[in-house]
């Protein structure tokens, strides 16, 4: 009698596989995130919105941060949180796509200042 504990259909190969993606993801989202403020930082718009305050983009205050938050929130949680306390087998799976698209977020607001 075979009795596996995994609610995987390829074992354990699968959480394991998302799990090292959300490692990477989490990784990347320092350089990508200082990579786009020192694009923004070295724009002409930019540097005159720092300097004087003019021609500084519309986005709201609080979205940066808050899409920032999100992305680290959801991403220490893809990696850390226990395979056994998984509700069902995709839910890591969810989180590092939420972390990836706050990510994506956070970038583009970062972006959008340029």
């Amino acid at each position: 009698m075979e009795t596996t504990s995994s609610r995987t259909p390829g074992g354990g190969r699968t959480d394991r596989t998302v799990r090292t993606a959300s490692w990477f993801a989490l990784i990347m989202l320092v350089p990508v995130f200082f990579g786009s403020v020192l694009l923004v930082l070295s724009t002409k718009r930019a540097s005159g919105c720092v300097t004087y305050g003019e021609g500084c983009a519309d986005v709201p205050q609080g979205w940066i941060p808050g899409c920032l938050v999100a992305a680290i929130v959801s991403g220490v949680v893809a990696v850390a949180w226990p395979e056994r306390w998984l509700p069902h087998a995709h839910v890591r799976a969810w989180l590092l796509g939420l972390h990836l698209a706050a990510q994506f977020m956070t970038v583009s607001l970062i972006l959008a200042y340029a």
